[in-house]
């Protein structure tokens, strides 16, 4: 069924993929296996590695909102107790229920504070979502209120 010339081309690539695996980089917590040090299990390479601390974003919306009145709506961002003044994108997703969404950037006012000014026009539970992208991570808090 095989010739030799075929049986020795699978015998070269089986080898040739059993050699590239062996050598890949280890996803275990070792950080590699023995005879391959060079290959990330220095202490400095570990550090860097290390998954930073999460962002937090503490959303804010007023607790009583009245028609056609400015209301403040922001979200405060830190990541190990410290204010993220750094966010690369901050947004505030805002819908009456049922109605269309509409997105509104926000800007940073001060210690990792980034806020909208909004007035509402029509009575009713509206929800709002603020998407912030900081430090390679996303965080998307979400909270709702009433407008009376």
């Amino acid at each position: 069924m095989f010739n030799n010339k075929s049986k020795l081309i699978v015998l070269t690539m089986a080898i040739g993929a059993m050699l590239l695996a062996g050598c890949g980089n280890s996803s275990s917590a070792g950080g590699g296996h023995e005879g391959h040090a060079g290959h990330g299990s220095s202490d400095k390479q570990d550090s860097k590695n290390e998954m930073s601390a999460m962002i937090k974003v503490n959303l804010q919306v007023p607790e009583e909102v009245k028609i056609n009145e400015a209301v403040t709506i922001s979200a405060q961002v830190t990541q190990e107790e410290k204010a993220v003044d750094d966010a690369d994108k901050v947004e505030f997703e805002l819908w009456l229920d049922g109605a269309d969404h509409e997105k509104i950037e926000g800007k940073l006012t001060k210690d990792g504070t980034y806020q909208i000014e909004k007035t509402f026009d029509k009575a009713g539970t509206y929800t709002v979502i603020s998407h912030v992208t900081a430090r390679d991570m996303h965080s998307m808090p979400k909270k709702q209120f009433t407008v009376k």
